[in-house]
C-alpha cells in the first residue's frame, strides 16, 4: 500500500539541547493515559505543504499508474513477458510510432480486459463476503489513538481478521472442490477483474469524498480526491481504510496466487515449486496482517492517513494486481522454462522464511511497545508466534515526547521491518526465473517506495523529537542494514 501524509513545514532542531539519556525500562501495560494535546497524532489538523509533486504530480500518477498495469497486462500475457515498444520508437506520429501504439495497446485492452458480468460477480462477492465477515466474525476489541478531528476521542476496532481469514479459505475452497467455482478462473480473468478493480477504486474514492468529513483539505479538488478528504470512513462498526488495507489488498493477491497454483494443475497436472513459493510468501504475508490487526488502530497510517483516491486504487487494484505479476507469469509459461535446481529453489524458501520472520518479529515488537505506552497491550495465540515479540526490560531512549525503542530488532537498525519486507519481495519475484522482468515490478517499486518512506519518516520525526532525534540517529545509525546502509 503506497504512503502518504501531509507534512508540516520544518522546524529548528535546537542542537544545544543535551542528549537524552537511556535507560533500560520495564514496559508493563498499564491503563490508558488521559488525553492530552501532545499525544495526538494530528495535532492541528491543518494542510501544511503539498505532496507527489502537488496537483500536476497526483494527476500524472492518477493517470500513468492505471495506464502502466495495463500496458505490463498486455506485455505478460499477449507479448510472452516482454516489454513492447513502437516499431519507430523514434517517431510521435505517423503508423509505427508512439501515438499509434498507444492506440494499439487501447484495443488490446479492450478486447482482454474489458469488464465481463462473470468477472464483476466474482469481485463483488468477494467484497460482499470479506464486508459481512467484517460484520459479524468475533474479534478483539482494540482502541486506535486520540484523533485530533474528534476532540481527542478515540475509536474502537473490532479486529476480527484472522477469523475471517480462514473462513475465506474453508468457503472458497469448499466452492472450488465443489465444482461451484474454479480458482483457475482468476487467471483466465485477470484483465476484466483489473478492469472491474479499478473502476471500484476510483468509485470508492468518490463516494468518500463527497459524503464524508472534510478535514485538512488543500482547497485544490484534485489533490483532495488523491489524498482524501476523510480521515475515518466507516460503514457502522466497520473501518473503511483498515478493511480495504487487510480484507482486501492482500486477500485479493493470495486469491491470485491460488489460482496460479489451480492453473497450473490444470495445464500441467502437478504444481512446480515456484509457484508453491510464490502461494507460500503471499499467505505468509496475509497471515500476518489478519493476526496483527489488532496492532493496526495504534499505527500513524490508521491515525493521520486520509482515505482518498491513494489508499482507495491502491488496496482495490494496485497492490493485489501489480504485485501478482509472478503468479500471472508462471501460470501462463511452462514450469520448465523458469525451473531451478533444487538447492536453489530450497534456498529461497529459507531466505523467504527468515525474511519473514524478521518482518513478523520487528513489526510485533514495535507495536507491543506501542500498545504498552497505552495500556492497549492484549496478547494473542494467533499462529504463528515469533518468539522475542515481548521484551523484558526493553532499552529506550527517553524524549520529551515520549520513549523510543532501541532495544530488539530496533536497536539494530531503524527499519527492520522495511529491509525484511524488501528481502520477500525479491523471494516473490525470483519465483519466476529471470524471463521476464515484468514480475521485478514489485520489488523495484516497493523499493522505491520504501525509501520515500524512510525519509518522510526522518522528516516527520525530526520535526517532532528535536534533538532527540538526533541522538536516536547517533545510537540506532543504519537504517537498513548494520554498518552499510
Amino acid at each position: 500500500m503506497p504512503p502518504s501524509s501531509s507534512t508540516r513545514s520544518r522546524k529548528s532542531l535546537a542542537p544545544e539541547l543535551a542528549p537524552a539519556p537511556v535507560v533500560p525500562v520495564e514496559v508493563p501495560a498499564v491503563p490508558a493515559p488521559r488525553v492530552r494535546a501532545k499525544s495526538l497524532v494530528d495535532e492541528d489538523g491543518t494542510h501544511h505543504e503539498y505532496e507527489f509533486g502537488g496537483p500536476l504530480g497526483v494527476t500524472a500518477m492518477m493517470i500513468f499508474f492505471p495506464c502502466l498495469f495495463y500496458y505490463l497486462f498486455i506485455c505478460l500475457t499477449l507479448n510472452d513477458g516482454k516489454f513492447l515498444v513502437p516499431i519507430d520508437a523514434s517517431s510521435l506520429t505517423g503508423p509505427n510510432g508512439w501515438i499509434e501504439f498507444a492506440k494499439n495497446i487501447a484495443a488490446l485492452v479492450r478486447v482482454h480486459a474489458a469488464p465481463t458480468k462473470r468477472a464483476a460477480a466474482l469481485y463483488f462477492s468477494l467484497m460482499a463476503l470479506q464486508l459481512v465477515l467484517a460484520f459479524t466474525m468475533p474479534g478483539l476489541k482494540q482502541q486506535g489513538l486520540p484523533v485530533s478531528s474528534l476532540g481527542g476521542r478515540t475509536l474502537t476496532y473490532n479486529c476480527n481478521a484472522y477469523a475471517s481469514l480462514y473462513v475465506t479459505v474453508a468457503v472458497v475452497g469448499s466452492l472450488h472442490f465443489s465444482g461451484v467455482f474454479n480458482l483457475a478462473d482468476i487467471i483466465d480473468l485477470y484483465g476484466p477483474l483489473l478492469t472491474v478493480a479499478s473502476i471500484s477504486g476510483f468509485a470508492l474514492a468518490a463516494v468518500v469524498f463527497v459524503t464524508g468529513e472534510k478535514y485538512r483539505m488543500s482547497g485544490n479538488l484534485i489533490y483532495d480526491y488523491f489524498m482524501g478528504s476523510t480521515l475515518n470512513p466507516r460503514i457502522g462498526s466497520v473501518d473503511i481504510k483498515m478493511w480495504a488495507e487487510i480484507r482486501i489488498s492482500w486477500t485479493l493477491l493470495f486469491a491470485i496466487s491460488m489460482g496460479a497454483v489451480a492453473k497450473q494443475y490444470e495445464t500441467y497436472g502437478y504444481v512446480s515449486p515456484n509457484v508453491i513459493l510464490f502461494a507460500y510468501g503471499t499467505g505468509l504475508y496475509l497471515n500476518s496482517c489478519a493476526k496483527g490487526e489488532h496492532f493496526i488502530p495504534q499505527t500513524w497510517d490508521m491515525n493521520y492517513e486520509k482515505f482518498g483516491w491513494l489508499l482507495s486504487y491502491w488496496n482495490f487494484a494496485g497492490v493485489p494486481f501489480s504485485y501478482a505479476y509472478p503468479a500471472i507469469y508462471m501460470a501462463t509459461h511452462d514450469p520448465a522454462t523458469y525451473r531451478y535446481p533444487t538447492w536453489f529453489i530450497s534456498s529461497l524458501f529459507v531466505i523467504l522464511t527468515c525474511a519473514y520472520c524478521v518482518f513478523d518479529l520487528s513489526n510485533g515488537q514495535k507495536s507491543w511497545f506501542k500498545a504498552s505506552q497505552t495500556g492497549t497491550y492484549i496478547p494473542r495465540n494467533t499462529y504463528p508466534q515469533i518468539p522475542g515479540t515481548v521484551i523484558e526490560n526493553p532499552k529506550i531512549l527517553m524524549t520529551k515526547r515520549g520513549p523510543l525503542l532501541i532495544s530488539g530488532c530496533w536497536g539494530v537498525v531503524r527499519k527492520p521491518n522495511y529491509i525484511s519486507d524488501w528481502i520477500q519481495a525479491i523471494c516473490w519475484a525470483l519465483s519466476t526465473g529471470f524471463g521476464s522482468k515484468i514480475p521485478y515490478f514489485y520489488p523495484a517499486f516497493h523499493l522505491t517506495m520504501l525509501l520515500h518512506r524512510n525519509a518522510r519518516d526522518n522528516a516527520r520525526c525530526a520535526r517532532k523529537y528535536g534533538a532527540d532525534w538526533i541522538e536516536y540517529q547517533r545510537q540506532v545509525p543504519y537504517s537498513f542494514i548494520p554498518y552499510v546502509l
